[in-house]
């Protein structure tokens, strides 16, 4: 409105054709340029044409706006092109020509508001459609959501192992190579902190489930890929995004909004400390980030949160942006996860006192007319995208929502599985979107994986099985020197497939709220991949330990330790080769197991037998 009034000024009070052409170029993009438009002389047309390529220059710096947070390629894009055509000294504007342009300013605007009025007459309908299918529902639950709690002391397979081994190999190499890791830009989806962030989730919730009395090298591979998040490559996007985004020179990416990093970031430490009871990024200066030019940024658990909390007050939405000025429900949903983890591992309650502002906003701010998630919203503008990309975007919100707010990821599930089949319970394959989120190649790998990861942590079976069956239809695995991949999966979906495979029913829920203990009796350095574990489980009370180990390189005796047990207190083995060793002083014992195949080993004291 401001450029449409600015412009109405110069066009009808100014007395220089410059001025007057200017005041045309604010009204609408690449407007001065049909001053002297027509199709009748090559002039002309050249005239048009370039107003379609100031048009499409726009649109280009939108699109750049929203990948990248660049808020200052629109107006510059904008402006130029009004400059441009200012600077053109081709007479007087021609006649008709502002007559035509307000007539098209008229017409956009009656499009505009006539668009808006049958959405909403079409959301509402929609609205009172969906209402009533969510009632009726209530009755089906059971039937939807079959999926019973995780059993105790459950065990991986060995093809379940063999997907491990994809995140491990690229955990466990030193710090500053990323060897195996896609490179596609730092901006997007594709960037490689994703990547980290989603391979160490599912190293995490793998640990919790299956083997949470493993030490070694599941806890190594979560500590190095938090590392890694700290290495100069993975943040070094941040300082030109706030210098474009907000006109600031701070290359620290948790000093404003950017959840994208902190967020994510203090959801991996975590589960970090969920999954295996450190607490080594609590301290202060633990997680330090390093630029090239030797300034230090000091951070630890706590002061990410800080950062969240301080965010959520001053967002005109409450939830915190991502991008400059980008706001996504998603990312917000995993920082509050972040938040929540950290009240039930210290015993505090800061997650309960932003819960009830944070619902309200989601609410009432990231709906759209039907009551679906918006993907994300400006906080300049206050627009909000619309719904694209299928069935992931839509689906990735209730899995982190689950440990926030149970009923409205469920909400939210039901409206989305509606969509999923079709009459014949035939997966609907035009609902998963056919580009990989994970490195913009042609694959829905990431689309089924993502959906199965929500499916699983909801308890929807039916969904889970037949996204799984989907992925293994686009994405066959391929088993190379006993570690299993997805050649045209992206290593962001390798990722949430392995949360997916190590989920269960309320599985993320349970670990953001009941983080596990490190008591007990513990299997400790392992040489990795010599010795993989598929399940490691103890028993504080009674000082006993169950395992199931294979040999990664082959069968043969293998060394491994154990610790946490009662100091110089006799235990009974099964699966070794002694039948019968005594604790040293310290609550530790050497073990020579012999590997052949599925191998069980069991601990606990002689005395009890």
């Amino acid at each position: 409105m401001l450029l449409v009034t600015g412009g109405s000024a110069l066009l009808l009070f100014a007395h220089r054709d410059a001025l007057r052409i200017f005041g045309l170029g604010l009204m609408v993009p690449g407007g001065g340029f049909l001053a002297h438009a027509d199709i009748c002389t090559g002039s002309g047309i050249g005239h048009i044409a370039a107003w379609l390529c100031s048009v499409g220059a726009l649109a280009f710096a939108l699109l750049v706006w929203f990948g990248t947070g660049n808020v200052l390629l629109p107006p510059f894009v904008w402006l130029g092109s009004a400059f441009w055509a200012a600077s053109m000294n081709h007479g007087a504007i021609q006649p008709g020509v502002v007559l035509n342009v307000y007539y098209l300013l008229a017409l956009s605007a009656a499009a505009g508001c006539l668009s808006m009025l049958a959405w909403f007459m079409f959301s509402g309908r929609q609205r009172r459609i969906d209402n009533e299918y969510l009632v009726q529902q209530t009755a089906r639950l059971e039937t939807i959501f079959t999926a019973q709690s995780s059993r105790q002391k459950p065990e991986m397979s060995l093809a379940h192992l063999q997907r491990v081994r994809f995140a491990l190999d690229r955990a466990l190499q030193p710090l500053d190579e990323f060897s195996g890791f896609e490179q596609r830009d730092q901006f997007q989806t594709a960037a490689l902190r994703y990547q980290v962030n989603f391979l160490a989730y599912g190293i995490a919730l793998t640990q919790a489930r299956f083997t949470p009395a493993l030490g070694g090298y599941m806890s190594d591979a979560q500590n190095k890929l938090l590392n890694k998040q700290a290495q100069h490559r993975a943040w070094a996007y941040w300082s030109l995004e706030n210098l474009w985004g907000n006109c600031r020179w701070n290359p620290d990416p948790t000093a404003r909004e950017n959840i994208m990093y902190t967020g994510f970031v203090a959801l991996q430490m975590a589960l970090f400390q969920a999954s295996t009871g450190s607490q080594e990024f609590s301290k202060k200066g633990a997680f330090t980030l390093v630029h090239p030019n030797g300034k230090r940024y000091e951070h630890s658990f706590e002061s990410l949160l800080s950062r969240l909390e301080k965010e959520y007050e001053r967002s005109p939405f409450y939830l915190m942006a991502c991008e400059p000025n980008w706001v996504y429900p998603l990312c917000n949903t995993m920082g509050a996860s972040a938040l929540r983890a950290h009240d039930a591992q210290y015993g505090q309650t800061k997650w309960a006192g932003h819960a009830p502002e944070f619902r309200r906003h989601l609410d009432a701010e990231f709906l759209d007319g039907m009551g679906r998630y918006v993907p994300c919203r400006s906080t300049y503008t206050g627009l909000a995208l619309p719904a694209i990309g299928g069935a992931m975007p839509l689906a990735m919100p209730c899995y982190f929502l689950n440990a926030l707010e149970p009923d409205l990821a469920r909400r939210q599930w039901l409206l989305l599985r509606r969509r999923l089949f079709d009459r014949h319970e035939r997966l609907r394959r035009s609902e998963f979107w056919p580009i990989d989120t994970g490195n913009y190649g042609f694959s829905r790998g990431s689309a089924y994986a993502a959906t199965a990861l929500a499916a699983a942590e909801l308890g929807d079976e039916c969904v889970y099985q037949h996204c799984m069956d989907a992925l293994e239809y686009a994405c066959p695995t391929t088993l190379n020197h006993g570690v299993a991949h997805r050649r045209k999966a992206s290593v962001w979906a390798h990722g949430v497939e392995l949360m997916a495979h190590s989920g269960g029913r309320d599985s993320f829920r349970n670990l953001i709220s009941n983080p596990l203990s490190s008591k007990g009796p513990r299997l400790e350095p392992l040489s990795y991949p010599d010795v993989l574990v598929a399940a490691a489980h103890s028993d504080a009370v009674s000082s006993s330990l169950q395992a199931v180990l294979y040999g990664g390189a082959g069968d043969g005796i293998k060394s491994l330790g154990v610790s946490g047990l009662r100091p110089l207190a006799p235990y009974r083995i099964t699966g070794a080769c002694l039948t019968q060793v005594r604790a040293d002083d310290m609550g530790t014992v050497c073990l020579e197991i012999p590997l052949a195949g599925r191998t069980c080993l069991t601990l606990e004291p002689a005395g009890a037998l």
